[in-house]
């Protein structure tokens, strides 16, 4: 019974759609004469079965294309309709066109679509035929921010008098804090060099906010055009009065967009505190460490020995002794420069050894014992063993003690050894007369003999006469 009524329902369906081809065939021979007479609404017509390939001719999209586009260039709304739905997503510019005739005709089916079709229609690269074009819609009352945006690019270019300069740069100032867009579209004018408008402080403390990034392809592109390298940041007049507050900004977005060179500079700025930059050592740091592992090691290395310098202005031993022991271990490039740094950590512990943690000396004499490092560090650290083992006596164990006084002995020469066995001597000695001293002052005092009495009254005596 159901295969019954699968086969009726088959030959039922399959008659509708030779019924539906006879119908498009009666329909075509309708039409084909008409549209090759130029009748509009029969190309149209014919254009869609073509296109759908509803007749026994068969589907020839181009020759169906070809008959709608007949069709809509002699004014068929219908067929300018179609088109537009097919341009919109694939050539937005032909689209565009198509409903600005319409609105010519007083159609409103592009109404909701303009604005779109205008942003998706413009070329990004701006030339003088665009702009007039930009111009006349404008004039025409199609005034969105797009196009709004568009109009003041082309003023600022000189292809457009529609609105004023100062109007166009006001619009896109307006909007830039609050679109990337436009803010890419005005930084090509705030920091094009000679311009009164140039501020590169304004793009530095406002790109991040419109969610761009230093690094952006885009941005690169756009500071490498206007000269925010660290050439154009040192090659600007330091003296001029509007380069005071600017230039620092050049510097800073250079080395932020990955120029390795401004880093290092803008770091050592902020350290020195020179060239208009405050003094900062937080700040120099930041711009440093981007350079620190760089592929060029002669930068990497410059870098480096920045950074150790900053540690050694903040005071910051533990930064400092972390870095130049991890160079040291690895055997790198920078291990010459961690070593020839490494007296900072020599002076700390000399200073500063009664807060230190044996586990923290022993790392200093560790590196101190490294064939590189100058017998005078070397020297230092020995002493300051010597001076660790006195002042801490019995709070070390007999084994603590015995290895720092055999490291002692590998760090100072027999001449460090004798001056220090000298200077106890010294040391004992004084301290042996000061005891004697003392006792001697708290001794009783002697009694006077009979003889030297009366000497002392025959005095008084002659004195008061």
């Amino acid at each position: 019974m159901i295969k019954k009524l699968i086969l009726i329902l088959f030959f039922i369906s399959f008659e509708i759609l030779a019924q539906d081809k006879f119908n498009m065939d009666s329909q075509f021979r309708e039409f084909y004469p008409k549209a090759l007479a130029g009748e509009a609404n029969a190309m149209f017509n014919l254009g869609k079965i073509y296109i759908e390939g509803t007749s026994s001719a068969g589907k020839d999209f181009a020759k169906g294309f070809n008959y709608i586009q007949k069709a809509s260039s002699v004014g068929n709304v219908t067929a300018m309709k179609y088109l537009v739905e097919i341009y919109e997503h694939n050539d937005p510019s032909g689209a565009f066109d198509i409903c600005l005739r319409l609105q010519k005709l007083g159609e409103n089916y592009c109404d909701t679509k303009m604005e779109i079709l205008i942003e998706k229609s413009i070329p990004k690269s701006t030339n003088l035929s665009l702009c007039k074009k930009i111009s006349d819609l404008y004039a025409n009352g199609y005034k969105s921010e797009y196009l709004h945006a568009e109009l003041a690019n082309c003023v600022l270019l000189g292809f457009s008098k529609n609105i004023s300069n100062e109007e166009a740069l006001s619009f896109l100032r307006s909007k830039a804090t609050t679109d990337t867009k436009f803010f890419l579209r005005l930084m090509n004018y705030v920091l094009k060099v000679g311009s009164q408008d140039w501020d590169p402080l304004f793009v530095e403390e406002n790109l991040p906010k419109v969610g761009l990034k230093f690094m952006d392809r885009q941005v690169k592109d756009i500071f490498l055009k206007n000269g925010i390298t660290f050439d154009g940041c040192r090659k600007m007049d330091l003296l001029r009065k509007e380069t005071l507050r600017q230039r620092p900004s050049v510097c800073r977005m250079a080395a932020k967009s990955g120029d390795e060179e401004a880093a290092l500079y803008v770091g050592e700025a902020y350290l020195g505190g020179k060239d208009y930059f405050t003094e900062d050592s937080s700040e120099a740091t930041l711009y440093i460490k981007d350079v620190l592992n760089s592929k060029n090691p002669h930068r990497s290395t410059q870098a480096f020995i920045l950074l150790l310098d900053v540690y050694k202005k903040q005071g910051k031993f533990y930064d400092h002794f972390s870095l130049v022991a991890k160079e040291i271990k690895r055997n790198s490039s920078n291990s010459r420069a961690a070593l020839a740094s490494f007296g900072f950590e020599a002076n700390y512990l000399q200073r500063n050894h009664s807060s230190m943690s044996l586990e923290d000396i022993q790392a200093i004499i560790d590196i101190a014992e490294s064939y590189d490092v100058s017998q005078s560090v070397k020297s230092l650290v020995g002493r300051s063993v010597d001076d660790i083992i006195k002042d801490r006596g019995n709070l070390i164990r007999k084994v603590e003690k015995d290895s720092l006084l055999y490291y002692r002995k590998r760090l100072m020469t027999q001449q460090d050894l004798d001056e220090v066995e000298n200077e106890k001597r010294k040391a004992e000695a004084i301290n042996s007369t000061d005891v004697m001293n003392i006792t001697d002052r708290q001794s009783p005092t002697k009694a006077q003999s009979p003889m030297q009495e009366k000497k002392d009254s025959s005095l008084l005596e002659r004195i008061f006469k």
